[in-house]
């Protein structure tokens, strides 16, 4: 499977570097989560056989985590990750 190159820190890894005083409960979590342990469980998940190169794993479970704690809506997490492309 093809993955998209990221070559700039994630919406989370820039919500947290941004926010690091502002907000030490994202910076917590990044401390206290195994992301490796979250990697290997998500490249567990089957391999879509069509399509367009899709974004590292990792990646999106942050964004979807943001958007949850967020209550971010499906547009406003697009408009927010695009914003930090």
């Amino acid at each position: 499977m093809a993955y998209r190159q990221v070559g700039q820190p994630s919406f989370a890894d820039a919500l947290v570097s941004r926010q690091g005083k502002a907000n030490p409960v994202l910076r917590r979590i990044g401390e206290l989560v195994d992301w490796a342990a979250v990697e290997r469980v998500l490249r567990g998940l089957p391999e879509p056989e069509r399509g367009a190169p899709a974004y590292p794993r990792l990646l999106m479970f942050k964004a979807l985590l943001l958007q949850q704690w967020y209550g971010l809506s499906d547009p406003e997490l697009e408009e927010a990750l695009d914003d930090r492309a």
